[in-house]
């Protein structure tokens, strides 16, 4: 896969929402699977956490201990939600922050590599004095800047148009391998990302 082209590598862009504990509880996740360039329909799944939302993160997303309550647990949806993610790169902005959440769901989750937006815009758009999602959708994806920010389909899609204008911007100046996009776009001094990164790397 290394030697490959980008675009040709399974792709599935994730977005999670947590409960505000430490550390957290998942509450939402959403994935989004890009095949040949182009962005699929978001997927998304409620959780009920074991422990409380705090009243910090209700202000951010919205989700509610009531909404929680009538969520699912983890078990019930795991094996959807995995295979989602089964065989697939795991694309997220600040990815190291979903990873650890759904780490801490499931442990023994093993991601085949996990690529950051917020590194790779850093990369393609260096010099910018801010690199948050809303930031990026903004001034790259004007048509998309109304978006719903903390909920995790929303989220989760908006970033997967990032992606591949990010990608599609590097593509114009270097021979983009699914190596070389991974080596600009890895979660730099991440431990658990280095952890996860595998014998790809």
């Amino acid at each position: 896969m290394n030697n490959q082209n980008w675009s040709q590598c399974p792709y599935v862009v994730v977005d999670v929402e947590g409960n505000g504990q430490d550390p957290h509880d998942l509450i939402e996740i959403a994935t989004v699977q890009i095949i040949d360039r182009q962005v699929q329909l978001a997927k998304s799944w409620g959780v009920r956490p074991p422990r409380p939302i705090t009243t910090r993160v209700i202000d951010i997303h919205g989700i509610t201990n009531e909404m929680a309550a009538a969520f699912q647990p983890w078990r019930v949806n795991a094996g959807e939600i995995l295979a989602e993610m089964e065989g697939r790169v795991v694309v997220g902005h600040n990815v190291g922050v979903d990873a650890r959440v759904i780490a801490h769901t499931e442990p023994d989750w093993r991601p085949l590599a996990l690529i950051d937006t917020r590194a790779l815009a850093k990369h393609v758009l260096p010099g910018r004095t801010e690199y948050s999602l809303r930031a990026l959708v903004g001034d790259l994806l004007p048509d998309s800047a109304n978006w719903t920010q903390h909920r995790a389909a929303d989220d989760a899609l908006v970033t997967a148009h990032l992606f591949i204008r990010l990608a599609l911007m590097l593509e114009e100046k270097v021979d983009l391998t699914f190596l070389t996009l991974a080596r600009i776009a890895r979660a730099s001094e991440d431990t658990y990302i280095k952890s996860q990164q595998g014998s790809l790397f």
